[in-house]
């Protein structure tokens, strides 16, 4: 039986974080304005190193120039995700978000939460077992249709000849412009874990990317040929820890990734996401972390 629940401002932000926090492989996000505040962004980030975790994000309006629908910084942030399809739609006015279990259909646009100004409203409901969760991502479940069916004929008033609300939700998503895609790239996780059949996140490849920067000339350029991004065998650190390791001042470090054209001041560039650099968050502060086996690195090895 589904469980509906009414919610209004803090409550509906604080649904919203959780209802993230809580998706296991699955998350649908349904905005026509996306601009993530850190509770969001910090929130998606724990999905940032899970290989079967699968994204979902839908923004329009805005067709003349997207991004016054979706922020610059809050868009290189979803794009470092291993598996997320970005479609647009300009007709998109509904907002919806939904994760393997439960769904909110609300007034709130994911910018800022839009509180400041604006008094939202929304309803949070479960649409199958949390213990079923295999089931449940098969998509054909009766415990989907039935949990569906319930908040039609109890909330929403609609018959069982209406359509199923997260079927329309799924078919609007398929139906709009694919504008950004990735695919993850995983291997087999080391000793015993390894062993039982876990596997580990290598980096991911870039399907599509219609949402590459814009030239001077103000048009939208797109990556047509998949582009591997890998993790490398070591791990990821910061230039604060490459510049103990190396002796070098940690300067010296960005300057090197700087003139590479990985790095543009604070910001990744496409360059540096094939390499395998990635945006990390510590005490609340974002930085750019490095894979220290990086070749680029070798100059100052052989140097040093």
């Amino acid at each position: 039986m589904a469980e509906i629940q009414f919610l209004f401002d803090n409550q509906l932000i604080a649904a919203l974080e959780n209802l993230i926090k809580q998706s296991k492989h699955r998350l649908v996000l349904i905005s026509p304005f996306i601009d993530l505040d850190k509770r969001i962004q910090d929130a998606l980030r724990e999905k940032l190193t899970k290989h079967d975790f699968e994204l979902h994000v839908l923004f329009g309006k805005n067709e003349d120039n997207i991004y016054k629908s979706i922020k610059k910084d809050s868009l290189e942030f979803l794009k470092q995700f291993p598996n997320i399809q970005i479609r647009y739609n300009e007709r998109l006015h509904a907002k919806f978000y939904c994760n393997d279990f439960d769904f909110i259909m609300t007034s709130l646009n994911l910018y800022d939460f839009s509180l400041a100004k604006n008094i939202e409203v929304g309803i949070i409901g479960n649409y199958a077992s949390k213990g079923l969760l295999g089931k449940v991502m098969d998509g054909t479940d009766n415990v989907i249709a039935q949990g569906v069916d319930k908040v039609k004929q109890d909330v929403l008033g609609m018959g069982n000849k209406e359509v199923n609300p997260i079927e329309k939700f799924k078919s609007i998503f398929e139906n709009s412009e694919l504008k950004y895609e990735t695919s993850p790239i995983v291997v087999d996780q080391g000793g015993i874990t390894g062993f039982l059949g876990a596997k580990k996140l290598n980096g991911f490849n870039v399907i599509q990317d219609k949402l590459a920067p814009l030239s001077k000339e103000n048009k939208e350029t797109s990556i047509e040929k998949p582009v591997s991004i890998i993790s490398g065998s070591g791990k990821n650190v910061s230039a604060s820890q490459l510049s103990k390791s190396l002796k070098i001042p940690q300067n010296e470090i960005t300057d090197l990734m700087q003139k590479s054209g990985f790095i543009n001041g604070d910001k990744i560039t496409e360059a540096g996401l094939t390499k395998g650099l990635s945006m990390k968050n510590y005490m609340g502060k974002d930085y750019i972390s490095y894979p220290e086996n990086l070749e680029e690195f070798n100059s100052i090895k052989n140097r040093v």
